[in-house]
């Protein structure tokens, strides 16, 4: 029972604490929407990485003022304990936890500001390959404000972070010598993302994987295939292959061979094979040099004529659809031209006896 506070007070006494309970509510809120109008009023005035710290910290300021005012509100309560001591050592840490991890998600909310860091090669940079590049810096940077934090939290608890940090260096080389393959990765994901052979939304093939890139990390690089699979392969995989982005060329190639039967008349070969050209060059989504068409071979069962044609729709729908509109074309103008497609035939002769 000695431990339980003296219960002979004026109730007069609790007016601060309550005072302060009522401000550590509402005055954080005042405060907060306060500064969220100043800042919208004055963006247009204010350094780009100024407002971007000054919102991050926003929040977390307005946290940290309820903590403090709580601590206030707590610290002047009329009782008096035995262990009083113990309660108030323990209210400060406490108190000093949450600071730090306030100031720690301000610092983490302030991770776009990074992304100035390019703006001065945004000339130079798609947009692509501008997102991929400052979700990279801005993972960096979250990865940096959760060690400090940490470090910061375990110095208040009184852990020995020197100590801990030295033993971590000598505990680093062992641990690099069983991580060689995240190491790697860390290093491709870098090598990535300052060559940039491909941004956030390209589509892309590695090898027997392709599909569009949804994000970059340090490991790896996630993927969505057309049938929408994700899949997440490590950087140092991708890097020692060869990386083909398709959305990085201007148009598709198509080549395909229309098959005559060895029937038709020469004259009626060459004509078919300018109707072709002048179909395949009339469509507006074909360049005009980007079609070639040639007698290519003499094949078992037919005379082959080769189309090489380029398609300046990209997107594999869209460039599928151009497909499609120029086959029935081509379909209609072989018949036109009187001309038969040809198939494996088989011709026996039967010698008379």
């Amino acid at each position: 029972m000695t431990d339980l506070p003296e219960l002979a007070f004026d109730f007069g006494t609790l007016v601060p604490s309550l005072l302060l309970a009522l401000a550590a509510v509402f005055l954080p809120m005042l405060c907060r929407i306060l500064a969220e109008k100043f800042l919208h009023h004055t963006e247009k005035h204010m350094a780009a990485w100024l407002h971007i710290l000054l919102e991050s910290y926003v929040v977390p300021i307005a946290m940290i003022l309820r903590v403090y005012l709580v601590v206030f509100a707590l610290a002047m309560l009329p009782f008096d304990f035995v262990h009083q001591e113990k309660f108030t050592h323990l209210l400060d840490v406490g108190s000093d936890l949450l600071i730090i991890f306030f100031i720690g998600l301000g610092s983490w909310r302030a991770a776009p500001v990074t992304r100035l860091l390019l703006h001065s090669a945004e000339n130079r940079l798609d947009l692509q390959t501008h997102r991929t590049m400052g979700r990279f810096f801005e993972n960096i940077f979250h990865a940096l404000v959760v060690v400090f934090t940490g470090i910061a939290i375990l110095d208040r608890l009184g852990v020995p972070v020197s100590g801990l940090l030295t033993g971590a260096g000598v505990a680093g080389l062992a641990i690099s010598l069983a991580a060689q393959s995240t190491l790697s990765n860390l290093i491709a994901g870098v090598t990535l993302v300052l060559e940039h052979p491909f941004g956030i939304g390209d589509y892309v093939v590695f090898g027997s994987y392709e599909g569009t890139v949804e994000d970059v990390s340090f490991r790896s690089t996630r993927i969505r295939t057309l049938d929408n699979v994700a899949i997440t392969i490590e950087n140092s995989k991708i890097c020692s292959e060869y990386i083909q982005n398709c959305d990085r060329r201007t148009s598709r190639l198509w080549t395909f061979t229309v098959g005559l039967t060895y029937d038709t008349p020469h004259e009626k070969i060459e004509q078919l094979r300018k109707t072709l050209t002048a179909l395949l060059q009339a469509h507006p989504d074909v360049p005009p040099d980007g079609v070639c068409v040639t007698l290519d071979k003499f094949n078992d069962c037919s005379i082959d004529l080769l189309c090489r044609v380029y398609i300046a729709k990209v997107p594999l729908k869209e460039f599928l659809q151009v497909k499609n509109e120029l086959n029935f074309q081509i379909l209609d103008a072989v018949r036109n031209a009187g001309c038969d497609f040809a198939f494996p035939t088989v011709t026996v002769d039967m010698p008379e006896k």
